[in-house]
């Protein structure tokens, strides 16, 4: 029997116990997934521990951790490092390896809502590691991206590192979406109900894409939908980045049905 976690703080919340203790059940593995507090000063030790179990099956990594979690780990795929954040712990015999899977994830998303991204315009909002996997999905993906952030300067150095064009915060008023084809959401408003452009008209004509994982439609989404844009809810992000992850541990192919049944809400 095998044990494997999710380190975040907060992380009671966190949905990805159920959809992990889903898969192994459907697969008949002698696992179990369980999520773990830890603050940020305990991060270090916490990898310790980890190191020191003898039935560990991998990890999960999220808020506040993904970014100060790579220089404790053995070491760091060349796509976590581009992204700047770690997702994922893979124990390979003795190491400890860091990955990132929500490139995949919200690569996978997009596919699942049949929306095209070839020669679109996209807007991504947000520059953390969030919003680094979804500029280099897009980009690979021929897209034209475009980068607004609340701190300019952080947009800045996500363009310079991984292209795209920086441009201002949409605000309220006229046309702010102007040429754009695709919306992104990849800050972390909506967690707490919030919308990361309120006021800003939704043209029906746009894909609207939250990364906000939420057992309630965010209101970016509500407001979306509304509008009749085609929409992208966060929780098809968690399936299936948290699908790959799966894979990475155990070699197996997930049960995504499993995984999906187990979300909170039909996706």
């Amino acid at each position: 029997m095998g044990v494997a976690f999710v380190l975040g703080h907060p992380v009671a919340h966190s949905l990805s116990p159920a959809m992990h203790n889903a898969a192994f059940r459907a697969l008949g593995l002698p696992h179990r997934y369980e999520a773990r507090d830890v603050a940020p000063a305990e991060l270090p030790e916490e990898v310790t521990r980890l190191r020191g179990l003898t039935d560990l099956v991998g990890a999960n990594v999220t808020v506040p951790h993904k970014e100060a979690i790579g220089g404790l780990l053995d070491l760091v795929t060349p796509e976590a490092r581009a992204i700047g954040a770690v997702n994922t712990i893979v124990l390979t015999g003795s190491r400890l390896e860091g990955h990132n899977t929500d490139r995949v994830g919200f690569a996978a998303a997009l596919a699942e809502r049949e929306v095209a991204v070839t020669g679109r315009r996209v807007l991504v909002l947000g520059a953390g590691g969030a919003a680094r996997a979804a500029v280099l999905s897009l980009l690979a993906a021929g897209a034209t991206v475009v980068v607004a952030n609340r701190t300019m300067a952080r947009a800045a150095q996500l363009t310079a590192a991984l292209g795209g064009t920086l441009i201002a915060w949409p605000e309220a008023g006229g046309d702010a979406l102007a040429g754009i084809d695709i919306l992104v959401n990849a800050t972390s408003a909506g967690l707490q109900g919030e919308d990361p452009l309120p006021g800003v008209a939704l043209p029906s004509r746009l894909a609207v894409f939250d990364l906000i994982p939420t057992a309630r439609l965010t209101p970016l989404l509500t407001r979306s939908s509304a509008a009749g844009c085609r929409t992208v809810d966060g929780l098809l992000m968690l399936l299936h980045q948290a699908a790959a992850s799966f894979t990475l541990w155990t070699g197996e192919n997930a049960p995504i049905p499993a995984m999906r049944a187990a979300l909170p809400r039909r996706v």
